[in-house]
């Protein structure tokens, strides 16, 4: 795995809210980070504060970093938080010396914190047509908000409500400005985050390969061939917990959620056995 060499949050700006953590011991945090963000701020965070050195790199057989060396500034805490375990685009934050990773999440599940979780209602839902994600981010963008303000967003099953996170200080500019979304008027209040019982849709799929290479898993979950699975590799497409990968020869571990850009997402459970063929039966949760 590697980082790609431009992304839209800069490095300064990692180094600069790790700094302003260490030196002045308060909550630092970037705004919502895509896969791709996550993937180059764990990178150089983990430079900055020791986890690794200039020379350590991502160890593919390993599925770790190499060894650690000081770090360029301190050693600032960091933690990764979207709302809700499973979310996509997450926050990256700095603690400070009174603060623990279990009590910042505390924090925001509750909405004490620097995340809101705003539940939209349809007006009329039975007689209008159901909203979508894209309906929503679409609607939220044309009030001028920034990407990087805006979290995952949540769509009931009968597309009738939706639940979407977002940086507080945004929350009530939200609430008053947003009307319609697509052709549905709208209702917006805030909640807790850790109120929203909305979650992703996990669809099991087992099938068999010849290893538990992510290219072969790939193909085998979005049904492709070993080839175009190794295109998407090379084009830096793909994902594994957050960080890029490069390498078709790469094996994740069982738990490994694997996202692949333009096809979506899956959680990786393991081998389970080996057919009389010598072929490895996997099975994998596909969201959907």
């Amino acid at each position: 795995m590697k980082q790609k060499e431009k992304e839209t949050i800069p490095a300064g700006r990692i180094r600069d809210l790790a700094r302003q953590a260490e030196q002045n011991d308060y909550l630092t945090h970037t705004g919502f980070l895509s896969l791709s963000e996550q993937s180059f701020a764990a990178a150089e965070t983990d430079l900055f504060t020791g986890k690794r050195d200039r020379k350590g790199g991502w160890d593919e057989a390993s599925g770790k970093w190499g060894e650690a060396g000081p770090g360029l500034y301190g050693a600032a805490r960091s933690v990764f938080y979207g709302g809700f375990s499973e979310a996509d685009r997450k926050v990256l934050f700095f603690l400070p010396s009174y603060l623990d990773e279990e009590e910042l999440i505390r924090r925001e599940d509750s909405g004490e914190g620097i995340l809101s979780c705003l539940r939209l209602t349809v007006r009329g839902a039975r007689f209008t047509k159901e909203i979508g994600h894209r309906d929503c981010l679409g609607a939220l963008m044309h009030l001028g908000i920034g990407r990087e303000q805006i979290g995952d967003i949540l769509i009931a099953d009968d597309g009738s409500a939706a639940f979407i996170y977002v940086l507080s200080s945004m929350a009530d500019h939200i609430c008053r400005e947003l009307i319609t979304v697509g052709r549905a008027h709208v209702d917006l209040e805030i909640v807790p985050p850790s109120s929203c019982a909305v979650r992703p849709h996990l669809v099991e799929r087992a099938g068999t390969v010849a290893s538990v290479r992510i290219d072969s898993l790939i193909a085998m979950v979005f049904r492709l061939s070993r080839s175009a699975a190794q295109d998407l590799i090379a084009g830096e497409q793909v994902f594994a917990d957050g960080r890029t990968v490069t390498s078709s020869s790469w094996e994740p571990s069982p738990g490994c959620r694997i996202s692949v850009r333009g096809h979506g997402k899956f959680i990786f459970d393991g081998g389970e056995k080996t057919t009389r063929k010598g072929r490895i039966l996997v099975k994998t949760r596909v969201f959907s």
